[in-house]
């Protein structure tokens, strides 16, 4: 956050109104957040995040005990969202069980590859020891998409188009092929480039769809 910001969100003197503690909430989180994702860490301190937030260090103590609770916070709420690091498409108004897949995995490789997600659990790997909640919180975040997965194969199912007995195991195997995957490789720093993205992905929904046909 920059000089100005950091001026206009500045919480006035006396006793905050819940709406100044909102703000000031929001902006610790994502001041914090873009501090551990560009500097990692050990190397982001409480003074840094509390003038990136346009707060004080005070301040920020009276509302977070330490800076390990700031991290926790910030990646929590990172995780949860739906938005973040860019926002969830549609899906395609289609009865074709292969076309939604194919958006679906296109949407999670977009999310799982982008620099924030990808920087996010490089942080998440090398302090699950120090935040083993964090690291769970981390393997979790495909969930919501795993239940859309598994909600469209029990309508395929329902229809006599396909056999998925277990439709929430399928929808994390099918996930595990398209995103996690190659998130776990870009952590490492091994990605590839969009034309061979595009063909796996192709390969991975022909691979599902043609073993789910009855």
């Amino acid at each position: 956050m920059d000089g100005s910001r950091a001026a206009q969100t500045r919480l006035p003197r006396g006793r905050p109104t819940s709406a100044d503690a909102a703000r000031l909430d929001r902006d610790v989180r994502e001041s914090a957040l873009r501090l551990f994702l560009e500097h990692g860490y050990e190397a982001t301190t409480m003074a840094a995040i509390a003038q990136a937030a346009g707060t004080t260090k005070a301040t920020l103590y009276a509302r977070f005990p330490s800076k390990e609770a700031v991290f926790e916070r910030a990646f929590e709420w990172a995780m949860g969202r739906s938005d973040w690091p860019v926002p969830e498409p549609e899906l395609p108004d289609s009865d074709s069980l292969e076309e939604t897949l194919t958006a679906i995995a296109e949407a999670a490789v977009r999310r799982a590859l982008d620099p924030q997600m990808v920087a996010v659990f490089k942080i998440a790997i090398a302090q699950e020891a120090r935040f083993p909640a964090l690291g769970r919180r981390a393997r979790l975040v495909h969930w919501p998409r795993q239940r859309q997965v598994a909600d469209l194969l029990r309508r395929h199912a329902a229809a006599g188009a396909i056999v998925a007995d277990e439709p929430e195991i399928l929808a994390g195997h099918f996930l595990a092929m398209v995103a996690t995957a190659p998130s776990l490789f870009a952590a490492f720093g091994v990605t590839r480039d969009p034309a061979t993205q595009k063909v796996e992905r192709q390969v991975a929904v022909e691979l599902f769809v043609r073993a789910l046909r009855p």
